[in-house]
């Protein structure tokens, strides 16, 4: 939590920079007949820090800032008007990500990208049959699904997350499906229109392995599948140390987030 503070304060300041446009009221994305004691601004670049430092408990985070940082938030407010303002500001959240990821993507345009996939597990393999979380189809917009994976050891209730970064962890683009769902599924939805993607390579695990899928994604959006060849290829290559390397950094930043 030491960097709480360097975090939030860059942040906040790239938001205010790039997203100014979202906030025309004071710093607030709309007009509050009470002014709030924690602005918009505020409470968005103080979401998007505690998700850098990895922070799931809110109860957590508010411990530390009450006793640690008591200056930086004067304002701040109850940890329930907290979670509710940041429910409301779900979708300025999501759109002020994107324009911190352009920034820090412009830093390195050339950077090689890195696809995977991570599962998100809601409820016990147990509770398949009684639990009704994220189950309505009247309702939610992504049904939670049965699915195996390697890293929760057999099979989950939940959903997947598949994620393109850079090399260096910089988020591109994402998706998230129901947990049987194939990880070569965001593949096919990739087109031309997808143009902070073009002109790069993008490296995958073999669950990504598909003639096909190459061909299409190199001719329509001028992305380049990089993927190890399976030993009993005809064609089998070896595949590069580097690019392996480059990998095993986000899948062991996968592995880390679904155990914890």
């Amino acid at each position: 939590m030491y960097d709480l503070k360097v975090i939030y304060n860059k942040v906040k300041a790239t938001v205010q920079s790039e997203a100014k446009e979202y906030f025309v009221f004071d710093d607030n994305y709309r007009n509050y007949p009470n002014k709030p004691k924690m602005s918009d601004l505020e409470t968005v670049s103080l979401a998007i820090t505690a998700e850098c430092l990895q922070i799931d408990s809110e109860n957590y985070l508010w411990s530390k800032l009450k006793k640690d940082y008591p200056k930086l938030f004067k304002g701040l407010p109850h940890r329930t008007n907290y979670n509710r303002r940041q429910r409301r500001l779900v979708d300025l959240i999501s759109l002020c990500n994107h324009k911190l990821s352009d920034v820090l993507y412009e830093q390195k345009p050339n950077d090689t990208l890195i696809i995977d996939s991570m599962p998100i597990p809601i409820c016990h393999i147990v509770r398949e049959r009684s639990s009704t979380v994220c189950r309505h189809e009247a309702r939610d917009e992504v049904l939670a699904a049965k699915g195996k994976n390697i890293i929760m050891n057999g099979w989950f209730i939940g959903y997947k997350l598949h994620l393109i970064t850079t090399s260096t962890g910089v988020y591109r683009d994402m998706l998230i499906t129901g947990a049987n769902v194939h990880d070569s599924y965001f593949l096919k939805l990739i087109t031309a229109n997808d143009s902070h993607l073009s002109g790069h390579t993008l490296l995958g695990d073999r669950g990504y392995i598909g003639r096909a899928t190459q061909l299409r994604l190199f001719d329509e959006a001028d992305l380049k599948l990089d993927i190890p060849y399976r030993k009993n290829q005809k064609d089998f290559k070896k595949y590069s140390h580097a690019k392996k390397i480059k990998r095993k950094i986000l899948k062991s930043t996968f592995h880390n987030c679904a155990m914890s």
